[in-house]
């Protein structure tokens, strides 16, 4: 009877270990990034890493407001490109990984770009938004019918955009993230992620 309920109770362990570890294993790259950086965030952030990259001089802050949202910016940046950051939230709200950047055009024109992954929902969102030089702060342009208005006057594809966000989120920053972490993906095999490409269908 005594080996009967041993073998139970070492089959219950191996179950709650299986419920307990596997479902934490990073299903994608930006589940690698969220996690190893939600481990490092309060002290060493592992994204200090990264060459030219700078995590936010107020960080880490008690300030209530931003105490789990960690973010820095690239100080080495590709030419024509400017803003990129990596930003993340561990506190309320959507978990997940936010990635910015921008590209002045050769008009009055700039292109921002959002990757936003959820974390919960494992979906990576493509966005794009217009603002116009000289900005005005807090001013831009996102709805899709105005967006794709501009696009069209200053001749900028469907291509161009995708060009635009493989030069900067695969080839810089997820090539910069699995320069410093031993990544089981890589920029080209993101792993299990739905992507949504605002500009799939223009």
């Amino acid at each position: 009877m005594k080996k009967i309920f041993s073998l139970l109770a070492l089959v219950l362990l191996v179950v709650l270990f299986c419920f307990y570890f596997f479902p934490k294993q990073p299903k994608n790259i930006f589940d690698e990034i969220y996690q190893e950086t939600e481990k490092t965030y309060h002290t060493n952030n592992i994204l200090r890493n990264i060459d030219g990259f700078k995590i936010s001089p107020g960080w880490p802050s008690d300030d209530p407001n931003i105490s789990h949202n960690p973010f820095g910016k690239y100080k080495t940046l590709p030419k024509g490109y400017s803003d990129i950051t990596i930003d993340l939230n561990f506190g309320e709200g959507i978990k997940g990984v936010l990635i910015l950047f921008e590209r002045k055009t050769n008009s009055n024109i700039t292109l921002r770009y959002s990757a936003h992954y959820n974390m919960q929902k494992k979906v990576l969102k493509k966005e794009l938004d217009i603002i116009e030089e000289p900005r005005k702060a807090g001013e831009y342009i996102n709805d899709e019918e105005k967006v794709r208005e501009y696009l069209r006057k200053n001749n900028i594809s469907k291509e161009d955009l995708n060009k635009d966000y493989d030069e900067i989120i695969n080839q810089k920053v997820l090539k910069d993230w699995c320069s410093i972490y031993d990544s089981k993906f890589s920029p080209s095999n993101y792993g299990d992620v739905k992507i949504e490409t605002q500009w799939e269908n223009w």
